[in-house]
């Protein structure tokens, strides 16, 4: 643990790691402190292993003494962040700077809760034996689910993806592995990752994520709201948005509608393994069925998109999970669906959200996983 108590001192280190290389001096601008108690401050985050020097900056116009640069050591540790899904489990490893060390997929289907179990703490054990996980020590492991989950014991409450209710996963991986874990809903660690993994002199204020589950047809949002992550009292913010069709009825429901000899993706018997990112490539290769599948989900995300546009009233949306294969595809079509739904239902004009993709595209979740450590550590 970083075993910072000082709100000054997170705040210090919070905002190093956000820029990745910073002088004492733009520093002290930003939190407008005295620079003698800034000086301290730094000196006690290097003593503790925290934070090193990375170079020198620029002189300024008038010449003068090149400003000495403090970056967060990637030495200190790793953070292992997993999104548990009924598919697959998706593993990021970083370091305490925010690299990204390691990404991997590994097959998963939920069971049994013991083979549930056995399973998430086989693919953990593997990430853990790899050469690039071995080198440092290990801070913190966190998992993403689809679900319910208690924001104070992070106890699931439930997930009808992983078949699991009232259930204390985070007991049984520390017991396995015997350092802190956390349990969070994956929706809000996408968001979460939005606002550590945002390089930048500041932090996002406000961030809405938003994640499509293409298997049950589900849709999860994600809420930061002035710079905090928002969960509600239960742990159920975000859980506002209809029932949308799976993947797999859009599918049927198209393929009625395009003449089989224009199909160009390989459409199996079991059509439920036909995921968005073959609907993707094959849309590239102007695919119709493809097309119109993507363009049917597309509105669908709209319509839902267009309620929280109204309770919110968001600068920015990010599409996160599986929805983020698509890139600006997805973006332009639901963007422009949405400006259809908001004129209609508003007679004012009405600024429309920006529409983005999650940074870490698929593996947003996983990644935002890991910011559950430092959003833990470094509340201000």
């Amino acid at each position: 643990m970083l075993e910072l108590k000082e709100r000054s001192h997170k705040r210090v280190f919070a905002l190093i790691r956000a820029q990745g290389k910073v002088s004492g001096a733009m520093l002290a601008k930003q939190i407008d402190m005295q620079p003698s108690s800034l000086v301290y401050i730094l000196r006690h985050l290097k003593e503790k292993g925290l934070i090193e020097v990375s170079g020198f900056g620029s002189s300024t116009e008038k010449g003068g003494k090149r400003p000495v640069l403090w970056q967060v050591n990637p030495e200190y540790g790793n953070i292992l962040g997993l999104e548990v899904m009924r598919h697959s489990i998706r593993a990021v490893l970083v370091n305490l700077a925010g690299d990204i060390l390691l990404k991997v997929e590994k097959e998963f289907s939920p069971g049994r809760t013991e083979k549930t179990i056995s399973r998430i703490q086989s693919t953990i054990s593997e990430i853990l034996n790899e050469p690039v996980a071995t080198s440092r020590k290990l801070l913190y492991i966190s998992l993403a689910v689809p679900g319910i989950v208690d924001p104070s014991t992070h106890r699931i409450i439930y997930s009808f993806g992983l078949k699991l209710e009232d259930f204390d996963l985070k007991s049984h991986i520390t017991e396995r592995f015997n350092v802190p874990v956390g349990v969070v809903n994956d929706a809000n660690a996408g968001a979460l990752g939005e606002q550590w993994f945002n390089k930048g002199d500041s932090f996002t204020n406000n961030i809405l994520y938003i994640m499509y589950n293409p298997l049950a047809g589900g849709m999860g949002l994600g809420v930061v709201l002035n710079q905090r992550l928002y969960t509600g009292s239960n742990g159920i913010a975000g859980e506002i948005f209809s029932r949308v069709p799976s993947l797999e009825t859009i599918i049927r429901e198209k393929l009625n509608e395009i003449p089989p000899k224009d199909i160009l993706i390989p459409v199996r018997e079991n059509i439920a393994e036909i995921q968005i990112g073959e609907l993707y490539n094959y849309s590239r290769k102007k695919c119709p069925l493809s097309n119109a599948v993507l363009a049917a989900l597309s509105k669908q995300v709209a319509k839902e998109i267009s309620k929280i546009t109204g309770l919110f009233d968001p600068e920015r949306i990010t599409l996160g999970g599986d929805l983020s294969i698509c890139e600006n595809l997805c973006c332009d079509e639901i963007t422009h669906a949405l400006e259809e739904l908001l004129a209609r239902h508003y007679p004012f004009r009405i600024q429309i959200p920006v529409i983005d993709y999650a940074r870490t595209k698929i593996f947003s979740a996983a990644t935002g996983a890991t910011a559950m450590y430092l959003s833990d550590e470094l509340t201000l």
